[in-house]
């Protein structure tokens, strides 16, 4: 049976945190995915601007060319020339071999410089810009300054069929890889090209953040793993608890239900019998329905209790009201007085002034009333307990003090489970169900307040309860 209930419990709180880390992963995945991708949009962006910028910088560089080319230089092949005179040759000629000197280096230079870049491969940091100047009749001639780009001639030839007709403005031709721009400026009509490839930095981004976030979500899930074990434990103790609490109150209840039935089945044997006749099994089934409705009124009581610390209204609609401790304390002796004489047990108060409290005074009668039969029943014969009361700074403390046999070092962390009962030496004849100090601590925690135990041979063992005073 406890193998089933393990079994189940597992399967349960398995399939639960399995829920909260999906729930968490799937909660991260898409916040993660949601700001990779608002990045790579943003750089993808920012690299078309930078190209649509370089373009209309190219542009603008073709056209400053042009203004200045179409200035008169008197170099224009078609004019004549005036002779000149035998002084300005030979004035002339050391100019003319310098002038020979320096166009010769741009040749060289283009010679031994590397070849424009071709447009659609994406070559180099540089952004690669193709200009070109319409003519009437449709052809393209290239205008890029200092021919920073190329581009293949199947390619132009798609791209002007396109763009020839079009408006002016700025597009891209994601089948050819291209972007371009149209610019009319006077009788003069540019068009230059970008590579695609000079926007596409994202990608690489995008493979760098996709490694990123699968290394996140692994590390967030194995986090998630360990918080949800963290975080279900509380959920698993009270539904543990519960379940012991539930077995725990059948027992209890088994064996009046087992009296009750018996003693009843009895009775209905000997029907012609009188009620006097049957009295013993009428009082052993009257004396086993009282046991049972003690029980069930504590087990309400403390049903009572664990709802009203899951609830905003911690006392579920009781009052609380300013009281004297130190006169309910006085007035649970007065009312033991008899019990403890029956048992052989002196009890003794000691309260020396009033400790104002705000409280719910049935509450607090009842945890002194807990404590103080608590401590007359493991007192022993001729044993003796004595209850204090004493304001210690911002607190007021209750403690019930008895002698007897003390409680062994290893049950004292379960005192105030429900249900638990010290060995079968202490408990002997004692009776309860084991509710009691539960009860009773419910009760101080309510009020803000501890209980606490303290067990020793030496000392005796003392409960001690406090509570915050009034303000």
């Amino acid at each position: 049976m406890r193998k089933g209930t393990n079994a189940q419990r597992n399967t349960v709180f398995g399939g639960l945190r399995m829920k909260f880390v999906a729930l968490n992963m799937a909660c991260v995945a898409v916040v993660v995915a949601l700001a990779f991708s608002a990045i790579c949009v943003f750089d993808w962006k920012q690299d078309t601007a930078e190209v649509q910028h370089a373009i209309a910088s190219s542009i603008d560089a073709a056209q400053g060319q042009r203004g200045h080319g179409d200035k008169p230089t008197g170099d224009d092949p078609g004019a004549a020339a005036p002779a000149p005179s035998d002084a300005d040759a030979t004035d002339a000629a050391p100019q003319a071999a310098a002038e020979a000197d320096q166009a010769d280096v741009p040749d060289q230079a283009s010679d031994a410089g590397a070849a424009a870049p071709k447009i659609g491969g994406g070559q180099g940091q540089t952004i690669p810009v193709a200009v070109y100047t319409l003519t009437d009749a449709g052809d393209a001639i290239e205008t890029s300054p200092a021919g920073t780009a190329d581009i293949d001639d199947e390619l132009l030839d798609q791209a002007l069929s396109r763009i020839a007709n079009a408006d002016d403005g700025t597009g891209a031709f994601n089948d050819l890889g291209l972007f371009f721009e149209k610019r009319t400026c006077g009788n003069a009509t540019y068009i230059a090209f970008a590579d695609a490839d000079s926007a596409a930095g994202w990608k690489s981004l995008a493979l760098t953040l996709a490694g990123v976030a699968a290394a996140v979500l692994a590390a967030f899930f194995v986090i998630s793993l360990f918080f949800s074990r963290w975080a279900l434990r509380p959920v698993e103790q009270a539904w543990r608890s519960q379940r012991q609490f539930i077995a725990d109150a059948s027992h209890e209840l088994k064996t009046p239900i087992t009296v009750i039935l018996a003693d009843a089945s009895i009775a209905l044997e000997h029907p012609e019998r009188t009620i006097e006749s049957q009295r013993q099994w009428i009082e052993g089934i009257q004396d086993e329905g009282q046991r049972m409705q003690g029980l069930v009124e504590d087990m309400l009581s403390l049903a009572k209790h664990d709802a009203a610390e899951a609830s905003e209204h911690a006392d579920m609609g009781k009052q609380r009201e300013d009281a004297d401790l130190a006169s309910l304390a006085q007035r649970a002796v007065l009312q033991f007085e008899a019990v403890a004489f029956e048992r052989g047990v002196d009890v003794d108060a000691d309260a020396p002034g009033p400790v104002a409290l705000r409280c719910v005074r049935s509450d607090i009668e009842r945890v002194c009333g807990i404590l103080i039969d608590n401590a007359c029943k493991y007192a022993g014969d001729g044993g003796r307990v004595l209850v204090r009361v004493r304001r210690e700074g911002k607190h007021a403390e209750l403690s019930v003090h008895n002698t007897g046999e003390p409680i062994p070092a290893e049950s004292l962390p379960h005192v105030f489970d429900r249900f638990w009962r010290a060995d079968q030496a202490r408990t002997s004849g004692a009776g309860g169900y084991g509710l009691g100090l539960s009860i009773a601590r419910s009760i101080v925690e309510e009020h803000g307040g501890t209980l606490s135990v303290a067990s020793s041979k030496a000392e005796g063992t003392t409960f001690t309860a406090r509570f915050p005073l009034k303000k």
